[in-house]
């Protein structure tokens, strides 16, 4: 009699023996699509791009999921690349080509064409009209502003990758084809964490002082790791099988390890506060669990550091202490100093922009205490206020709301679906996921870069996954 171990690892070759064709196609695909993205190193190539470009779309629009299993390859692309400069390569062409042209190919084709319905509850209806009541913004943005329509551009462009979760709802149907979607999430993701926790590794080696640790830091995607780390902490708590939880351990201790590195407390504070607030109102036995388990981690990641950096590990947990003690300092600590500035200067805009706000890609003058200088910028580290500047109120409302609907319906199915491992994991994992990102974005936006935008599509999938597999099929799969 088989155990459910052996039964959990057939499970898994079964599935991947079952896209086989898929993966071979995609990895075809992916290959095209890296060689499109090296065209400009390559200009021979140029004239094979189009009748490329037409058998690669003529290959998604007939098989969908490839698109989108490709698009979670070509993803590592994406959200490691885009910081705003100026220039645009013809990477940065071929990234919004893919990503953007493909969402909407699909938007066109299910609406119009098909004429199916892809709006199922108020979250949908919210987010819709959110991003298509924002493509009105850009005349304010050139009135309020020096704003450019590449600029605002820009930023309009990423509200619409936050609606990815709608095909992956479409096409992800199945046990087998979200579990390969996560598959593929993962290896993309363990790719962007080795980078950046080995980049850090060897600036680290050679540091002598304290504040070297701390520019040392490697601070890049930290709120998708930070997601990915609660994910994985639900999966450890909550997956039916020995050797499932134990694969999902060794990867929530892998991307608690890249946020770490990134030394940002506001990740670190509000990424325990989320899985303890959810552990809390689900089951608080597990939230037991978490803290042995995290006391065990904490001690192996110190036992770790002395063995990787025998000669400069007191650096490192002083920098960490220091991190958490200069919380409790409020305007002492400059880097809080500073973002009192910036909300004081945001809120002078929003006053006077309430309703339709300054428009997407504008920039505001601020004082920055680090260099005593005034200087112009376009970020805002406050998430709401962001929404609320550029936006104005309505759709801050529209944006936001849709936000905490997600979020309770994800509460709601992660107690309903107690005895189906992957749709509580899923459910679980969104909820805690969106409390810390509720808190984090205090400090931290997260509609504002492509790596904050590409969580909440993938969170809002999660909470799609859990109310949407189909209720026969979870029987089978509870053991």
């Amino acid at each position: 009699m088989r155990t459910q171990s052996s039964m959990s690892n057939h499970s898994l070759w079964t599935i991947l023996a079952q896209h086989k064709d898929t993966l071979a196609v995609s990895a075809g695909v992916a290959s095209l699509v890296v060689v499109g993205l090296l065209v400009h190193i390559l200009p021979v190539l140029v004239l094979a791009a189009v009748p490329i470009g037409l058998l690669v779309l003529t290959l998604f629009i007939r098989y969908p999921r490839i698109w989108l299993y490709t698009g979670v390859l070509v993803n590592y692309f994406w959200i490691s690349s885009g910081k705003g400069d100026e220039d645009i390569t013809l990477v940065e062409y071929a990234l919004v080509a893919f990503i953007i042209g493909g969402l909407w190919v699909w938007l066109i084709g299910m609406v119009i064409i098909k004429r199916r319905r892809i709006l199922r509850h108020t979250g949908d209806y919210l987010l819709l009209a959110t991003v298509v009541l924002a493509s009105g913004n850009i005349l304010l943005a050139l009135v309020n502003d020096d704003a450019t329509v590449l600029r605002w551009l820009r930023e309009y462009l990423l509200f619409y990758t936050m609606l990815y979760y709608l095909p992956w709802r479409e096409h992800f149907t199945e046990r087998k084809h979200i579990i390969l979607f996560f598959m593929l999430i993962v290896a993309v993701l363990v790719a962007i964490g080795a980078s950046n926790i080995w980049q850090y590794v060897r600036a680290a080696s050679n540091v002598q002082y304290a504040f070297e640790v701390w520019t040392s830091r490697k601070s890049l995607n930290t709120h998708i790791f930070l997601c990915a780390t609660i994910l994985c902490v639900m999966g450890m708590l909550f997956a039916a099988t020995r050797r499932v939880r134990l694969g999902f351990t060794f990867l929530a201790a892998f991307y608690t390890v890249v946020v770490v590195v990134s030394f940002s407390r506001g990740f670190w504070i509000s990424g325990i506060l989320g899985i303890v607030v959810t552990l809390w109102l689900l089951e608080r036995r597990a939230l037991s669990k978490f803290v042995l388990y995290a006391a065990v981690g904490a001690i192996v990641f110190a036992a770790l550091l002395q063995v990787l950096f025998p000669d400069r590990a007191a650096l490192i947990v002083k920098v960490i202490q220091a991190r958490f003690a200069s919380s409790t300092e409020g305007t002492k600590d400059i880097s809080v100093l500073s973002r009192v500035y910036e909300t004081q200067a945001v809120l002078s805009y929003i006053r006077q922009y309430f309703l339709g706000g300054t428009g997407l890609g504008t920039t505001f003058l601020i004082y920055e205490p680090f260099e005593r200088v005034f200087i112009r910028v376009s970020f805002i580290h406050n998430g709401y206020l962001f929404v609320l500047m550029k936006l104005g109120l309505p759709l801050f409302l529209a944006f936001y709301s849709a936000w905490i609907y997600m979020m309770r319906k994800a509460y709601i199915l992660a107690r309903q679906n107690a005895n189906a491992p992957l749709q509580r994991i899923c459910a679980a994992g969104a909820f805690g996921s969106l409390v810390a990102f509720s808190l984090l974005n205090i400090t931290s936006a997260i509609p504002e870069g492509r790596d904050g935008f590409y969580c909440l599509s993938v969170l809002y999938a999660c909470v799609s996954f859990a109310e949407y597999l189909p209720a026969e099929r979870v029987q089978k799969n509870v053991s």
